[in-house]
């Protein structure tokens, strides 16, 4: 009997990004997973290990499997794990142009089509400042019969309506959206593999709506609490993005460490090439300081 061919792709140079931010070496890496050898095989060659050792490598880079991982044959997977990267670092105009070349109604995936009008929301809120219209891709990633709103996309598109209100200045129904958003996120379950990339990006998205609501203590709570559990797992995972949060929240209340955290989170930014945020982050500081 012929064994099936993989169609999983490993993307090896990312693994020597990732593993090279984080400042280890090809057998501190290796160290209780794998020999020094596979890694060198991985970035080198593309050669696709175990699950069991992607997992594991995966946890100890603080990644997520679909930021190094690819099925060779879905372009459209690609795409979109390009988008989510834009969007991570706040660059919404390149992240509009990747998603023009998208056809989500020929999508195979419930999923990637979820993903898509989720990236299609942010790029409305945020590069076209239009919030209805954000409102509307946010409505369509929670379609019922895509979808399973106790799922982390579910709880992002949650926390979509509620930035779309607060930019509308309508708190009130913004908050009742974050509750939503704050209520399935104590029921939903993820997998160990992902539970720190969860945890900060439901922290991230959180500290977002708080911002834009101005409620700068909510906003410190949730970006403090990511920050210490990324720094505890020793994780670059939206890092720069979380230290500029609290350095424009402090900013904002006039707090004397807010240029601290507004060096770190540039320096983290510059560190990992995220030009975009880092000029989105000056903008807003400029802002805040006229």
């Amino acid at each position: 009997m012929m064994r099936k061919k993989s169609t999983l792709r490993i993307l090896g140079g990312r693994v020597r990004y990732y593993r090279q931010l984080r400042g280890l070496s090809q057998a501190a890496l290796a160290k209780d997973i794998c020999t020094q050898a596979t890694i060198s095989l991985i970035e080198k060659r593309n050669k696709v290990p175990s699950m069991e050792i992607l997992l594991q490598l995966v946890n100890r880079l603080g990644i997520q499997l679909a930021d190094i991982v690819v099925e060779q044959a879905d372009r459209n997977q690609r795409t979109l794990n390009q988008v989510e990267s834009l969007v991570r670092h706040g660059d919404y105009q390149a992240a509009e142009a990747k998603l023009h070349t998208l056809v989500p109604e020929k999508f195979k995936e419930p999923s990637a089509t979820r993903r898509f009008y989720y990236f299609q929301g942010m790029v409305e809120l945020y590069a076209h400042e239009q919030p209805e219209e954000a409102i509307y891709y946010f409505g369509r990633v929670l379609n019922p019969t895509l979808s399973n709103d106790h799922d982390l996309l579910g709880i992002m598109a949650t926390l979509g309506f509620a930035l779309a209100y607060a930019n509308q200045g309508a708190n009130e129904r913004a908050r009742v959206y974050v509750d939503s958003a704050l209520a399935l996120m104590a029921t939903a379950a993820q997998p160990d593999q992902e539970a720190l990339t969860v945890a900060l990006t439901l922290n991230w998205h959180l500290a977002q709506v708080y911002y834009a609501l101005q409620d700068y203590a909510a906003v410190l709570t949730y970006v403090r609490r990511g920050i210490k559990r990324a720094i505890a797992e020793e994780s670059l995972f939206l890092l720069a993005e979380l230290y500029a949060l609290e350095a424009l929240a402090l900013r904002a209340t006039g707090d004397a460490e807010a240029p601290a955290s507004y060096e770190i989170a540039q320096a983290l930014a510059q560190l990992q090439e995220a030009d975009a945020a880092s000029d989105r982050l000056a903008a807003q500081w400029a802002e805040l300081s006229a």
